[in-house]
């Protein structure tokens, strides 16, 4: 049995448009603070780790709970102002439909959704895309704080919810930080996107075909 963990942020759904802009103005508007937003300079490129960053360096005291929920729901209502004016901001990547329903039809392999972004903002971006994932394996950045915590408890959900023992799990992501996770943890990684240098890469999940037959899965 194999296992798909999927990132949705840059594999499935393009987002650049309204993420970062949406979530530095929560942070504004709730934490009064002007945020880095040269995210290479955070440790763990997740929703969650961004903000623990943020509350960490600028001394907040205020229930770490309570601040994640507060900008968490600043975030979201952001997100949905932006949509709702322009809903092109969030757009599937080409190919996601079609990746997703070869790979429900797959009687060997099994789905997990494991993003770095929180479970409610994830899900709307999915939805906004025409995207749905309600039957599939979901873990975020509301579960875990960094990449590699989200994709070993993604397989371990999985695991739960498909009562197999998989054989091979194989990560779909896009960017440096995924590579890294998927390498710490010993699973196959896939980039998806424009980054070059990986020994599997695709530039869009239109591609999908090419690389399952890389992978020896026919």
């Amino acid at each position: 049995m194999n296992l798909f963990l999927i990132d949705s942020d840059g594999a499935l759904v393009n987002s650049e448009k309204i993420d970062l802009r949406c979530y530095a103005q929560a942070v504004r508007e709730v934490l009064g603070i002007e945020m880095d937003t040269d995210l290479s300079h955070y440790a763990n490129l997740t929703d969650a780790g961004i903000l623990d960053a943020i509350i960490a360096e600028h001394g907040i005291t205020e229930s770490r709970s309570l601040v994640h929920r507060k900008v968490e729901q600043r975030y979201l209502a952001l997100m949905g102002d932006a949509l709702r004016s322009h809903p092109d901001f969030v757009r599937a990547i080409q190919g996601a439909q079609d990746f997703l329903s070869e790979a429900r039809s797959r009687e060997d392999t099994h789905i997990a959704i494991a993003t770095g972004g929180w479970e409610s903002a994830a899900k709307l971006k999915l939805r906004a895309a025409g995207i749905d994932v309600s039957d599939v394996t979901f873990t975020s950045s509301s579960d875990a704080l960094s990449r590699t915590e989200i994709m070993a408890l993604a397989a371990f959900r999985a695991k739960q919810d498909s009562g197999y023992v998989f054989k091979r799990r194989i990560v779909f992501g896009h960017g440096e930080r995924n590579k890294h996770a998927s390498q710490e943890l010993g699973y196959e990684y896939v980039e998806v996107g424009a980054t070059q240098g990986n020994h599997t890469h695709i530039p869009d999940l239109a591609h999908y075909q090419a690389v399952l037959s890389r992978l020896s899965l026919h």
